[in-house]
């Protein structure tokens, strides 16, 4: 299940708006502890189970040269898309992005692509 992020979020109150760890929501969407959440962001919500074990992070579908990028004040995610030489379409579909807005460090995978980054 996936949430939208909506105006002064924590990661704490999604994980209690949904009865989930904060750990478990920090794993599942490879964040850091005390990671910003932005309105507009696409977490994923992990399933709530009491006997379930530890969540591990499924890297994307891909192929295995992925990457990640910290989005830096005035990045675009079509400069970001450029940077990379990757279609913006697959940058936003790997990153769950409803609509092409990033925030300066916020993580993005970078899917791999056969063309040399800028």
């Amino acid at each position: 299940m996936t949430y939208t992020v909506t105006e002064n979020d924590t990661i704490q109150t999604v994980a209690n708006k949904f009865g989930v760890p904060a750990n478990e929501l920090i794993s599942v969407n490879n964040l850091r502890p005390g990671s910003v959440l932005f309105p507009g962001m696409i977490i994923v919500i992990p399933p709530r189970s009491p006997s379930r074990p530890p969540v591990t992070p499924v890297p994307p579908i891909w192929l295995p040269q992925n990457r990640t990028y910290v989005v830096r004040r005035g990045d675009t995610i079509w400069s970001v898309a450029r940077r990379f030489g990757v279609r913006v379409d697959d940058l936003m579909y790997v990153n769950g992005l409803r609509f092409p807005i990033i925030y300066p460090g916020q993580r993005l995978i970078i899917p791999f692509s056969n063309i040399m980054p800028l």
